[in-house]
Parts: C-alpha cells; sequence; structure tokens
C-alpha cells in the first residue's frame, strides 16, 4: 500500500502536467473550429451577397433590354401607322380637289359669288399645299420606285388640275365685280347707256369662262382620275386591301 502510495505521489506532477496541456489543446481546437465556422460562415454571406447584387444587375440589364425592344416595336409601329395614314391622305386630298371643282362649277352659275370664288381659291391652293407636303415626306420615308413615280404623276395631274380651277376661279371673280361694279354705276347714273353695255359685256365674259371650264375640266380631271387609279392599285399592292375611289 505506502508503495502505491509513493508511484502515485511521484506521478502526480506528470499526470497533472499532462491533463493541463490536454484541456489547452482541447479548448485551441474548439475554438480553431469556431473561427473556421465563422469564417466559412462570412465566406457564404459574402458570396451570397455577390451572387444577389450579381442577379439584380442581370435582372436590370433584361429589363433594359426589353424597354429598348418595346421602344423600338413602338416607335416602328407608329412609323408605319404614319406612312400609312400618309398614303391614304394623299388620295384623300387629291378626291378633295375634285369636291371643289364641283362647288367651282356651281359658282360659275352665280354672278353674285365673286366672293366666294376668291375664298375657294384659297381653299384649292391650301389642298394643294397639304397635298404636295405629304408626298414630300413620304418621298423621303419609302424607297419604292414605283411608288414614287405613281405619286410623281399624281402631283403633276393635281397641280394642272388645281392650278387650272384657280385660273378659271379668279378670271370669273374678277368679272362678277366688274359687272356688279357697271351695274351699280349704271343705277347712279339714271341707267347710263355705256356702263350698262360694259356690264352686259361683264357678263358675257362669265359665261365665255363658264363654258370654257365646262368644255376643258374634264380632260384635266380625266388625267387626275387615271393617276389616282394607279396610285390606288399599288395601295393594294402594298397592304393587300381593296380601296376605291369616291363616287
Amino acid at each position: 500500500m505506502d508503495i502505491v502510495l509513493l508511484i502515485i505521489a511521484i506521478c502526480y506532477p506528470f499526470i497533472f502536467k499532462y491533463l493541463e496541456q490536454y484541456f489547452v489543446q482541447k479548448g485551441k481546437n474548439a475554438a480553431q473550429k469556431e473561427d473556421m465556422r465563422d469564417i466559412q460562415y462570412e465566406t457564404k454571406k459574402g458570396e451570397n451577397i455577390a451572387t444577389k447584387e450579381d442577379i439584380e444587375e442581370i435582372t436590370a440589364q433584361i429589363e433594359n433590354v426589353k424597354n429598348e425592344i418595346s421602344f423600338e416595336k413602338q416607335r416602328r409601329h407608329e412609323f408605319i401607322k404614319q406612312r400609312t395614314e400618309r398614303l391614304l391622305k394623299i388620295l384623300y386630298l387629291t378626291e378633295k380637289l375634285n369636291e371643289q371643282q364641283g362647288i367651282l362649277l356651281y359658282n360659275l352659275y352665280d354672278k353674285h359669288s365673286s366672293q366666294r370664288l376668291l375664298s375657294l381659291i384659297e381653299q384649292i391652293n391650301g389642298t394643294l399645299l397639304s397635298f404636295l407636303h405629304e408626298c414630300r415626306i413620304i418621298f423621303v420615308t419609302v424607297e419604292d420606285k414605283d411608288l414614287k413615280s405613281r405619286i410623281s404623276k399624281l402631283i403633276e395631274d393635281a397641280q394642272n388640275y388645281a392650278n387650272y380651277m384657280c385660273y378659271i376661279a379668279s378670271n370669273a371673280s374678277s368679272h362678277m365685280t366688274n359687272w356688279k361694279d357697271f351695274l351699280d354705276l349704271a343705277e347712279k347714273h339714271n341707267g347710263a347707256t355705256q356702263l350698262l353695255n360694259e356690264a352686259i359685256k361683264s357678263q358675257n365674259s362669265i359665261e365665255q369662262i363658264r363654258k370654257e371650264f365646262e368644255n376643258n375640266i374634264n380632260s384635266k380631271k380625266e388625267a387626275l382620275y387615271d393617276s389616282q387609279i394607279k396610285y390606288l392599285s399599288k395601295l393594294n399592292l402594298l397592304f393587300g386591301s381593296d380601296f376605291h375611289l369616291k363616287g
């Protein structure tokens, strides 16, 4: 028994030192494991944050591209819509000249329509200017040579038609004004024969202008009509539709 106690007394310092080193090392190992877990967590967290930011950036880029595509499609759609409206408006304006020709003929039968004829001249010129404006825009927005050729012929015939109507309306208005002035002066001078004769001459001139118009307008109207039909056939080919002229 004494020997056992002696052995324990001798070995105790070594055993205590071993146990102390063991627990210290165990603590270090635990700390290292904890540190590794912290490092791995932070690393993973950083990766997740980076991945989230990358996804947000990529998503934003995709949205930008989608918006650009959508805008381009919308712009293209508006361009086609406006071009189609212009092509149809060109036809509408040439038809409007026909309506104004009918109004001109009606006013040529009324010796009191001098001011209405002057107003009609402004309307015809306004129609022609709008027509030429639409044609110029079409010329710079399309490359179809056949379409441009048909529009050019339409311009030529529409200008001849409109210019002739303005010429007739201007002459008629002038003679109507003279007729009224001579008639008013004759009344003031107790029916002066010379003034009455001048009034009659103006009246005869109005009738001659009307007959000239009736004799010559049909050829110009038919030329415009032929150009309208050719232009219309081109529109039918372009749009696959069946457009028609009024009347």
